[in-house]
């Protein structure tokens, strides 16, 4: 698949932009950015995240997201620089909801849909049933791409421990409806004959027996409900979760991993780059996310500055600081240009520190792209638009190639 040249041509040609990462880089915020970009096109985006924090909220300035989308008021879109055929909408996924959708979507009848949403053993599996948080997320996408509501999804995953459950979720959720035990439990002959009891062998029948007696729970009787009408959505199921694996690995579909400049975070995105590389995941870029970097983009100057021009650096900002200082200059002067190297240890070492990354990520064919590190944290519209100026702006010399 050809490369992305940035994060522009990424919300410009590819209708679906998946975030992932670790947790604690920006993750969410650079997907609300992704999405602010795309409204800045002209595209009617949607930023959905299946993370349950607020982050998402926050970083949009608005209150809480529910499972329908949220549109950002027009006035506020206009004075972001929002066109008018561009639109920006934001979606907290509820899993349970989703899950029950597909549930009402595949029923043979209303009569099997109610019979298993109102069944107990649903109602307290079905957030554990395999796969089916993530699929639930994936499901949510499908539906928004079908809707034809939306130019352009921007989905936001949970932390990247997390993300090839995401990923690999529709595939599982076709292995776990083909596994021996769910054909054995869903076998036509269990709804045809209603065998009930005599599944069970004796001594545990024995025991759900007592627990029906204590609990006033009619537990077989759930489990049986359950499982018949559960055959009947079992193909809708796979049909649907291979239309979903093939949305997600097409044309359509681009992923950005973004990372921080922290060792730890750079070693994650590396492993995860790494397992990439065995897969079909169509990935677009990489982003580091709240990196120093040098004032005009260029390189920091050298560490410690030999003593003799260290001096004649603080006698000249001494000087220049002169009509406008209160007291000391040169002391103000050497406090500056301390913090100054400081500063410039830091934007190298996160350049060292992100040099294999940065090599690895082009390798793959995917872009590079930083975004620099913010004075405080994003909580509304204005704060993100300063993220998105920053993630769409032309590369700079950081972003080059080595």
């Amino acid at each position: 698949m050809k490369g992305i040249d940035g994060p522009s041509a990424l919300v410009r040609g590819r209708r679906i932009v998946v975030c992932v990462g670790a947790g604690g880089v920006g993750k969410t915020t650079l997907a609300a950015a992704l999405a602010l970009g795309a409204a800045r096109a002209g595209r009617r985006a949607i930023v959905l995240t299946i993370d349950p924090a607020r982050r998402l909220a926050d970083a949009l300035g608005v209150g809480a997201l529910g499972n329908q989308p949220r549109e950002i008021p027009r006035e506020i879109l206009t004075r972001l620089g929002v066109p008018s055929g561009g639109s920006l909408s934001a979606l907290m996924l509820d899993m349970k909801r989703t899950f029950d959708d597909l549930v009402e979507r595949f029923a043979e009848s209303a009569e099997a849909r109610d019979r298993i949403l109102q069944n107990r053993i649903y109602q307290n599996v079905s957030d554990a049933l395999a796969g089916s948080a993530e699929y639930s997320a994936m499901e949510k996408v499908f539906e928004l791409a079908e809707s034809g509501d939306f130019d352009r999804l921007i989905v936001d995953t949970p932390p990247s421990q997390h993300a090839l459950d995401f990923l690999e979720a529709p595939q599982r959720l076709l292995e776990f409806l083909d596994s021996s035990i769910v054909q054995l439990l869903l076998h036509p002959a269990f709804a045809a004959g209603r065998f009930g009891f005599r599944l069970f062998q004796r001594p545990a029948r024995r025991v759900l027996q007592v627990i029906e007696r204590v609990s006033g729970v009619s537990f077989l009787e759930d489990v049986s409900e359950f499982l018949m009408a559960f055959e009947g959505m079992s193909e809708g199921f796979r049909q649907r979760a291979r239309r979903v694996n093939a949305l997600l690995l097409g044309r359509e579909t681009g992923f950005v991993l973004a990372a921080g400049p922290a060792s730890e975070s750079v070693a994650h995105a590396e492993a995860f780059l790494a397992r990439l590389q065995t897969s079909r995941v169509p990935l677009a870029g990489v982003v580091l996310n709240r990196a120093r970097v040098w004032p005009g983009e260029g390189p920091a100057p050298a560490a410690v500055p030999d003593v003799g021009k260290e001096a004649e650096a603080v006698r000249a900002l001494a000087a220049a600081l002169a009509p406008n200082a209160e007291g000391d200059g040169e002391t103000a002067a050497r406090a500056a240009i301390h913090a100054a190297s400081e500063y410039a240890s830091l934007v190298r070492r996160d350049e060292e520190a992100t040099r294999v990354l940065r090599g690895a990520s082009r390798a793959l064919g995917c872009f590079w792209r930083r975004v620099p590190e913010l004075p405080r944290d994003i909580h509304d519209l204005d704060g993100l638009a300063r993220v998105a100026d920053a993630l769409f702006a032309e590369a700079n010399a950081g972003d080059a190639d080595d």
